[in-house]
């Protein structure tokens, strides 16, 4: 968080707080209206779409937004998940399970692949410092949430809180992450190839 902090003027950071409080509510608002799979399938499109733009906004302000959007969602979409684990007692559907991996995967192969395609401009922060940042705000946010379960609920319903969110999170940000890796080295492989026949 660190890096975060001395990027930011307070007005900046605000916006990134405000971002990451509407990317945590849109996957909630979209689990109030629509079955589990089509969320799945929503919130995929739009985490991959979040991450190729904010990879590539020139505006630091625009660009925290972005990745406080980010995180939230996954922070978001980790709660509905553990939520749903801790009320079913049992293993979620095959089906949504399924669709879920599916659709997260394909998500973080498609943002990774259309990342490796393009050189990025050196005025933008590397990709390595773009999921750094992301990864510090992940984990900050995940610190507010069960500090604030435990004030209001104790130690009890924050230990459960931290333990579910810490599942549901660790299964997101690997089927983003791994398939993600493996698109962007893919395409920036291709790049090069094509850059060294022409």
């Amino acid at each position: 968080m660190q890096n975060i902090t001395k990027e930011l003027k307070p007005k900046d950071q605000l916006l990134m707080i405000l971002g990451s409080i509407l990317g945590g509510s849109i996957p909630l608002l979209l689990i109030k209206h629509l079955p589990r799979e089509q969320v799945s399938i929503i919130s995929a499109l739009m985490l991959a779409s979040l991450i190729i733009l904010s990879a590539y906004l020139s505006n630091a302000i625009f660009r925290w937004i972005g990745i406080g959007a980010i995180a939230g969602m996954i922070i978001g979409l980790g709660g509905i998940i553990g939520g749903e684990m801790a009320e079913s007692k049992t293993m979620l559907e095959e089906k949504y399970r399924f669709t879920f991996v599916v659709c997260q995967s394909m998500a973080g192969f498609i943002s990774g692949v259309l990342l490796g395609r393009k050189v990025r401009p050196t005025h933008l922060p590397t990709l390595k410092e773009f999921l750094s940042n992301l990864s510090g705000l992940t984990v900050g946010m995940f610190a507010v949430l069960v500090t604030i379960a435990y004030i209001f609920e104790g130690l009890e319903a924050a230990r459960s809180l931290s333990s579910r969110l810490s599942t549901s999170t660790t299964i997101l940000i690997t089927l983003l992450a791994i398939p993600g890796t493996v698109g962007y080295l893919l395409a920036e492989q291709w790049r090069k190839s094509g850059d060294i026949n022409n």
